[in-house]
Parts: C-alpha cells; structure tokens; sequence
C-alpha cells in the first residue's frame, strides 16, 4: 500500500509569516515515523506548505506516486485547501482514500465530515496508533468500526463516529519523529511532552489535560540528531507548558548542560508565567536558553481571571522580570477581542505590554476556533460577540476576518494590532528594535495594510 502525508498547498498567501514557515510540520515527522515501522506500506512525506509547492506541484507529485492514501493535516485556516486537495483525488484517483488530521476535524469531526464530501476519514485527536490502525484495516480490507477515534463514511455515506481513543501515556513507546523524510529546515519545533493542565476559553487542546512526557535521553537523542544531521539554527520546544514537571525539566537541563547544546543550537521554549520561578529560570540560563516566550493574553484582570489561564497581572509581571534579570530575551503573546473585551480593556492591553516591555510583543486578535468555548459564545452572539460567519480561511491570527464584537468592529480590532506593535517599541524608544522589527516583517505588514 502506498501512502503520501501532505499539508495542504496554499492558493493565497495571507500572513508571510505563518504562510510560508520556516519549520516543516512536527505532526508530519510523528506520523512519518510511525508509519515507516509498518510491513507493507511504501511512504511518502511531503509537507507542501513548507516546500512552498502550489496546486500543480503537489497534484503532479500525488498523481505520479499514485498513493492508495493520501493523509492531509490541516489547521482550521487551512481546510478549504485541504478539502479541495481531496476534490483533486477523488476525482483523478477515485479508489484513494483521502484522510484528514489535525485540530480542525479534531474539534468538530461530524461536521467536518458533512462539509467536505471528498474527506472519506477523519483522525481525532492524537493520530499516530489510529493511522496505523486504519492503513492494517484497509490493507487486510477489514471494518473501519472497531478503529478508536476515528469519523468515517460507511458503505452507504453515512458518517460514523467512534468511541474516543485514549492518549499514548508512555511517549517513549512512539518512534522518533522521521525528520529525514522531510526537507532540512532552518527551525524544528519538537515536544518534551503532551497536554496541558490549564482550560484557556479560547484553546482547544487535542492533547488532554494530562501531561504525558518523553524519557530526558530521547528528547536528548532528538536534538543531537537534528544537530548533527540537519544544523538548525534554532530549536524550539513547542510544548503547551515547558517546566511544568520540575523533574523532568532539571534533569533535560543538567545534560543539555553538560553536552555544551547551546553551543550548537541556539534553543528555546514556550511556557506559561505560573512555571517561571528563579531556580528554573536560573538553570536555563545556565544551559544557555536563548528565549522564552509566555502568553501575556490580557492586561486586563477581569479578563485574565475568566479566561481559564490562572494567571494575573501580578505573576505575568513577576514572570517578566525574572527573564529581565537574567538577561534571557522574551516575547509576550497578547490576544485583542476577548469575551466582553472593551476599548478601555484593549488599552490597559497596550499599556500592560508596554511596561513589560518585552524583546518582542506578539499581538493576534481572538479566533474562535471550533471546539472552545470563545466558538461557542461567537455563535451564539454571547458575550459581547457578533457572529460572523465566514469562511474557514478568515480564522487567522493577525489578518483576521472573523472576529466582530459589539464594541469593536474587526476593523477597529486591526487598527488596535498596529498601535499596539508600535507603542511597545516607541514607549521606550527602542527605535532600532522598531526598524528591525518593521524590516523583519516587511512583507507581513504590507500584507495587512492590504487586508485592514
């Protein structure tokens, strides 16, 4: 059996920097690796949105490997591609089953199945046991109903879901991820783990709230791979919560110390401002942690506290200047058009942000996407929300056609996003980080005066 893993091909590019990565898909390489353990399966893995291959390059590429499967994973911005891809191979290669992953179908797989005709299963949740488990059926020509967490089409259309799978506890019995059957990339986002304790209103998350983590010496063995293979510039640890299980985080730190990584890679993390205290952000500047990135959402106390994060002005604050002491860059992620969001709560935003005063502020305005309960309160015009409905392609973070609220027209939200990026720097006249922060998004910006 042959089975090709794609992203879908993109037919706009709307914001450069998320449209055109310079990170291949992790999901991808997991999958990849999983697979390329199975008898009888011949692989291909092509990530066309990293490979920046349009519509005629990755159709010619399925067309000639002519996969008894094509599997697509796709963010919620990205499935109208994903269901016109399938549109392609349902219509070029009619005996191909076409599967879609990721959090899109994982969020709202019924509907996802009625949406897009040409999706004949979807994977939800993690996808790497149910692949597999779907690709044996399909080549032993067995019933797709005792598969777990799946949605599928029966043999007379219907759409049939069923019983939800369980997460892999023990990381350690997945493979590696199989980043040599992608392209080399200048950035690679891997996990130490999977889950998040915290239930934010606007994430859906996929992975559980039960953090799941990987053995210190594969994460280890991960890096030095990529570091000896691949040469990144830069490796990211993408996990909802970096630091969260202090064991595991000391011990990763103590041997990323004592083989001197940071002088091969420059790495760094994303987490959350409750984890940061002195000894763990001590410990990363010891292993020469180049970044740290945290999600700020608010300036506003009232939002925080209903958000679902756990966090407040107060131990944001503090998260900020522990990083500030120690010399460690930051960037702060903030969020524009929370529920019952306000131009005076934008502004305390704005001003909060300023007195971090962050290496880089990172301002996106609210998505509902599928799944959360911001989703929820947007279309029911909750909240002080105005439903809106759009096409699944106006669910971005910046250039964001979606989000109306009764206060604050989209317009408005996108006026707010360029104050804000502007007042941090000028605040306190960090006139050359403001040019190269405008050079350095140069096409990014030209890309949403277009769109404002």
């Amino acid at each position: 059996m042959k089975v090709l893993l794609t992203t879908p091909y993109l037919t706009e590019i709307v914001e450069p920097i998320y449209d055109i990565p310079r990170f291949a898909r992790p999901s991808l390489a997991s999958l990849a690796a999983v697979l390329s353990h199975c008898n009888n399966i011949e692989l291909m893995v092509c990530d066309a949105k990293f490979s920046q291959y349009d519509t005629e390059m990755l159709t010619q590429r399925i067309i000639d490997f002519r996969p008894d499967i094509v599997g697509i994973t796709a963010y919620t911005c990205e499935i109208n591609e994903a269901g016109m891809l399938a549109d392609f191979v349902k219509k070029n290669l009619p005996a191909t089953q076409v599967i879609v992953g990721g959090p899109h179908v994982s969020a709202i797989p019924t509907d996802c199945m009625m949406e897009f005709q040409a999706f004949d299963i979807g994977v939800i949740g993690e996808g790497e046991i149910s692949l597999t488990e779907i690709c044996e059926a399909l080549i032993n020509n067995v019933e797709l109903s005792n598969i777990k967490g799946i949605v599928y089409r029966d043999n007379e259309n219907n759409i049939v879901l069923t019983d939800k799978r369980d997460t892999v506890n023990n990381l350690d019995e997945l493979p590696p991820p199989a980043w040599h059957m992608l392209p080399p990339a200048p950035e690679y986002f891997i996990q130490t783990g999977r889950g998040c304790p915290f239930q934010c209103n606007f994430c859906f998350n996929s992975n559980g709230n039960f953090i799941r983590m990987r053995s210190v010496d594969s994460v280890i063995a991960e890096m030095l791979w990529l570091i000896d293979n691949v040469k990144p510039l830069r490796i990211s640890f993408g996990d909802e919560v970096f630091g969260l299980n202090r064991r595991f985080t000391y011990a990763l730190l103590e041997k990323m110390i004592a083989l001197g990584i940071d002088k091969k890679v420059n790495w760094d993390v994303q987490t959350h401002v409750n984890v940061i205290n002195e000894e763990l952000i001590a410990k990363m500047k010891l292993a020469g942690v180049t970044r740290i990135e945290m999600g700020v959402e608010s300036g506003n106390d009232e939002i925080l506290a209903r958000m679902g994060k756990s966090i407040s002005r107060k131990t944001i604050a503090d998260a900020f200047s522990l990083a500030k002491k120690y010399k460690i860059a930051t960037g702060a992620f903030l969020i524009f058009g929370h529920p019952e969001e306000t131009k005076r709560s934008i502004w305390q935003s704005i001003r909060f942000v300023a007195q971090l005063n962050p290496t880089e502020p990172v301002f996106a305005i609210m998505v509902p996407y599928p799944g959360t309960l911001v989703a929820q309160w947007f279309h029911n015009s909750e909240m002080g929300y105005i439903d809106n409905r759009k096409p699944w392609s106006s669910y971005r973070k910046q250039i964001n056609g979606i989000m109306n609220l009764e206060r604050i027209s989209n317009r408005q939200l996108k006026l707010y996003l360029l104050i804000a990026n502007v007042w941090v720097y000028l605040a306190h006249f960090r006139i050359l980080g403001f040019t190269r922060f405008v050079f350095s998004n140069i096409k990014n910006i030209r890309f949403f005066f277009k769109h404002l």
